[in-house]
């Protein structure tokens, strides 16, 4: 009981010095103070050639982009991945995603271009080749210097394309060498362009997370611990909507909010 006070007492108090930091820095016209969260992302510039990057792009804290990049809107690029335009570009368009640990980059001799809404899966390796809309690129899967994916069409994980291949629109392939498997059904069809936005809802969520300051973070570890407190004391807190019911887990009591499903021992709030 008493360490159960002590705590609650220790999160009061840091929460109004917070406040009270933020009031006089208002008071004496200056914001206040926000360390960022140290992040190792590398966007360098090679060659006189510079990454061109849209704010709504998801870039993980340690990736690495080089040279002449350009990242269409919404972009996710995940952690550890590298992307590399060092001798010609590398293009990138609207809502594709590249996940954890791939690499993109040209070749001594062409560009990689890629199109809107492509899901590429970990530990790819795309060089100077060229890949269309609405495509879909398994893990682990090579796609070679001088190939054409066309669009709506699916690689199986660990294929290889090799050099000059076409993958045509709307087949399947796989293996290594890769090779057509079979015609995509209408579902499948319909399905690459999910996965795409599932892919790009999944990095809109990881934008937000590392982008938060310690501040940011500082002030969500003291809510989820005064809620765990209020959970495990079953001490209840009156909110502003909403009104007292037995909880739904175990005894004590618990705040039962408009529109709750209701559970075995809990009643249903309108």
């Amino acid at each position: 009981m008493w360490s159960t006070f002590t705590r609650g007492a220790g999160f009061c108090l840091r929460e109004t010095a917070w406040h009270m930091e933020k009031l006089g820095c208002l008071l004496i016209g200056t914001s206040s103070y926000q360390e960022q969260v140290p992040t190792f992302t590398r966007v360098t510039p090679i060659h006189g050639r510079t990454p061109l990057i849209q704010e709504s792009c998801f870039i993980a804290p340690n990736s690495s982009i080089l040279g002449g990049v350009q990242l269409g809107n919404k972009v996710g690029v995940f952690y550890s991945t590298t992307i590399r335009g060092d001798i010609h570009d590398v293009n990138i368009n609207d809502n594709t995603t590249i996940f954890d640990r791939c690499v993109v980059r040209c070749s001594t001799l062409r560009s990689t271009d890629i199109g809107s809404n492509v899901t590429i899966e970990p530990g790819c390796t795309i060089t100077g080749c060229s890949i269309a809309d609405d495509v879909f690129i398994g893990a682990n899967s090579v796609v070679s210097e001088g190939a054409r994916v066309e669009s709506q069409s699916v690689l199986v994980p660990g294929s290889v394309v090799r050099k000059f291949a076409v993958v045509p629109s709307g087949e399947l392939w796989g293996g290594v060498p890769a090779e057509k498997i079979r015609d995509l059904t209408d579902q499948e069809l319909t399905d690459i362009r999910a996965m795409s936005l599932h892919a790009n809802a999944n990095s809109d969520v990881h934008k937000e997370a590392t982008e938060k300051t310690h501040e940011d973070i500082d002030e969500e570890r003291i809510v989820l611990e005064q809620w765990g407190i209020l959970e495990k004391s079953r001490v209840a807190v009156r909110a502003p909507y909403g009104q007292y019911d037995q909880g739904p887990v175990g005894t004590g009591t618990h705040l039962n909010i408009p529109g709750q499903l209701a559970t075995e021992g809990g009643t249903r709030v309108a």
